[in-house]
């Protein structure tokens, strides 16, 4: 499998001299999340036999150029992204959501706090009773028939 890291200029452009190279499948499309306003969109194309696969992949800011006149199939994908990152894609109508949730922001990006782990203790936020004690234990691969 070959990678490619592209420049987000190339990003159409290198889309469109693949598919002429023969990369007729579009298998995948995601993204994530770097923090701030980066993120790394990766394609995964392959050819009609998959005998060969390629993935290339660019640094983006907010947006980036929609692939749909190249390859029909990754509307669904960039709805997805769009839906979970906020990452926009020019050229193509991503509100229409790509499944239903109940998120209210984008639950792939990093800066997104999942509402149970904010209104959950965390398992170590409570100490233990200072006075408490453990029962003895032996080391590991110590039998109690050893001790004299």
């Amino acid at each position: 499998m070959t990678q490619v890291d592209i420049q987000p200029a190339a990003w159409l452009e290198n889309a469109q001299q693949l598919k002429t190279a023969g990369f007729t499948r579009c298998e995948w499309l995601t993204a994530s999340h770097n923090g701030g306003d980066s993120f790394t969109v990766t394609l995964c194309l392959a050819k009609a036999d998959l005998s060969e696969r390629t993935l290339f992949s660019s640094t983006v800011d907010t947006s980036v150029e929609s692939l749909i006149s190249v390859y029909p199939n990754v509307a669904f994908h960039e709805r997805e992204v769009a839906q979970m990152f906020g990452l926009r894609f020019s050229g193509h109508e991503t509100s229409e959501l790509a499944f239903e949730t109940e998120f209210d922001g984008f639950p792939l990006r990093r800066d997104f706090a999942l509402t149970s782990r904010v209104n959950t203790d965390w398992p170590g936020a409570v100490e233990p009773d200072a006075n408490a004690t453990r029962r003895p234990a032996l080391p590991p691969g110590i039998f109690p028939e050893w001790q004299s």
